[in-house]
């Protein structure tokens, strides 16, 4: 699982740069599927959720997919717009580096400390919570030194490593079927993985937008000065907090 969490660390934030392709690849994936001429039934694909552990599994994920894309697609934007780099995009890969290089550690650690002690939802509390921080840190302080925003990124990357460490061995625990399901719960399972990277930045992006541009309002509270960027980055952290919430509610996992 340690190793499996290494290349999602690796690999996830090239997503946010390789999202067309992905999105294209997906589509024709799609046709070839909805092609085929025997479908398994819908009801069939979703027996899982009858399991209330994977079901609280599978938010959890959710959960905190979405927190953690409420901010990937948005970095450059910060730079650009807050910090005011004058290489945005080059700034923003860093702080890209910066989370990876947080997270290679934690989630070889991580994964081998689960293993050992048989603990999973202490790791999902310790790196949503860690995470959550980050953002919180964000939120209220807009933060536009590039030295502090490459350390918030290291700190973000070992809450980001530290859940991966656990994601995949955590669902494994809960499959209500592995003899005969495997396959089928653990596919309905990673919806909660690629479903949130699509919903996120396409959501957030308008409000984005809306608040970030002056004459509007959200809750009695004007635009402008950086509002959307507080709006995600709050949202990111409103996220977190829930996937901690849910986790706790897994039974058959310590």
């Amino acid at each position: 699982m340690a190793v499996m969490a290494l290349f999602a660390i690796l690999l996830v934030p090239l997503g946010t740069l390789l999202g067309p392709v992905v999105a294209l690849f997906l589509i024709g994936s799609m046709v070839t599927v909805l092609a085929a001429r025997r479908l398994p039934k819908l009801t069939a694909f979703f027996q899982a959720f009858r399991s209330n552990d994977f079901f609280w599994t599978f938010a959890t994920r959710a959960l905190v997919t979405l927190g953690i894309f409420s901010i990937l697609p948005f970095m450059e934007l910060y730079f650009r717009d807050v910090v005011r780099s004058k290489s945005a995009g080059a700034a923003s890969s860093l702080w890209l580096l910066a989370v990876i290089a947080g997270a290679v550690i934690p989630s070889i650690v991580g994964g081998i400390l689960s293993d050992r002690t048989g603990r999973r939802k202490l790791f999902v509390y310790l790196s949503s919570g860690l995470q959550a921080a980050v953002v919180s840190v964000l939120l209220f302080g807009l933060i536009r030194s590039l030295t502090v925003l490459y350390v918030l990124g290291i700190l973000y990357g070992i809450g980001y490593g530290a859940y991966y460490a656990v994601d995949w061995a955590l669902a494994c625990d809960v499959l209500p079927d592995r003899e005969r399901a495997a396959g089928r719960d653990m596919a309905l399972w990673h919806v909660a993985f690629t479903l949130p990277q699509v919903l996120a930045p396409a959501i957030l992006a308008g409000f984005l937008h809306y608040l970030n541009e002056p004459g509007h309002q959200l809750i009695g509270v004007a635009s402008g000065n950086d509002l959307g960027f507080r709006f995600i980055f709050g949202s990111a952290a409103l996220w977190f907090i829930l996937g901690t919430v849910m986790v706790s509610r897994i039974r058959g996992v310590r």
